[in-house]
């Protein structure tokens, strides 16, 4: 008896077993479907609700595009007669043939290059020295140098009077416009000397500046200061200039 209530036990616990187990897979796939169909039929609706807003968007643009172009269409028109109304208000006027020709013979005006006026140092003495006393007198060849001759770097005298423009005078508080000369230490700076020769005028030249290669004794007694080293290579030596001292220094 016991033998029998167990296996009607057991057979009805395998039952149970099965019931429930089948129950929980059919209801699962039910739930599964379910929720397949719910999320398609959302898809589904989102996708319409989209593609019905893009064709109100483009019905919208289509209406806003047509309404500018009749604008615009309009306003073209109204352009047009504007201008032909213009047009019939113009006069033609007839220009003579002579006025015509004077017109095409008209040339534009060149506009004139600026010129650079270069500096003018002529010399031109201030005043007359012919009764001046002198103090010394000797001779000797004078040479040339510029600004920028070779070793001339600082663009100034010895005594730092700037020569870099060209120029080649001296305001001298007595003698006026003076020309700048380089010369030997037997010359302090600020002598007056008065240069001459059978073929020159006179020159009234200070002194300003040194030499290493000039002075009493040596091939040049002095070196005139030129505009350039191009103008001094023109200007060549002077041979024989008679050196007369009209003021020693300052």
């Amino acid at each position: 008896m016991k033998k029998i209530c167990n296996y009607t036990f057991r057979a009805v616990c395998i039952y149970v077993v099965i019931f429930f187990t089948f129950v929980y897979v059919t209801t699962g796939f039910h739930i599964q479907n379910v929720n397949k169909s719910v999320l398609s039929a959302n898809i589904t609706k989102e996708l319409s609700s989209r593609l019905v807003s893009s064709k109100k968007e483009q019905y919208k643009d289509s209406v806003k595009d047509n309404q500018l172009e009749e604008v615009l269409e309009a306003d073209q028109e109204t352009e047009e007669e504007e201008n032909l109304n213009n047009t019939d208000e113009i006069e033609l006027v007839e220009i003579p043939e002579e006025t015509v020709e004077s017109i095409t013979e008209i040339q534009p005006e060149e506009t004139p290059e600026p010129q650079v006026e270069e500096p003018q140092y002529t010399y031109t003495q201030t005043i007359d020295t012919t009764y001046s006393p002198v103090i010394a007198t000797t001779s000797g060849n004078v040479s040339h140098y510029g600004h920028d001759c070779r070793g001339c770097t600082s663009g100034k005298t010895a005594t730092g009077y700037n020569i870099s423009d060209g120029r080649i005078y001296y305001t001298d508080s007595t003698y006026g416009d003076v020309r700048i000369v380089a010369a030997g230490g037997e010359y302090p700076f600020g002598t007056i000397l008065r240069l001459s020769n059978s073929s020159t005028s006179p020159m009234i030249a200070i002194v300003l500046d040194r030499g290493s290669a000039i002075g009493s004794g040596k091939k040049y007694i002095l070196d005139l200061l030129a505009e350039s080293e191009t103008a001094a290579n023109e200007a060549g030596v002077k041979y024989n200039m008679t050196i007369e001292v009209l003021r020693m220094g300052y």
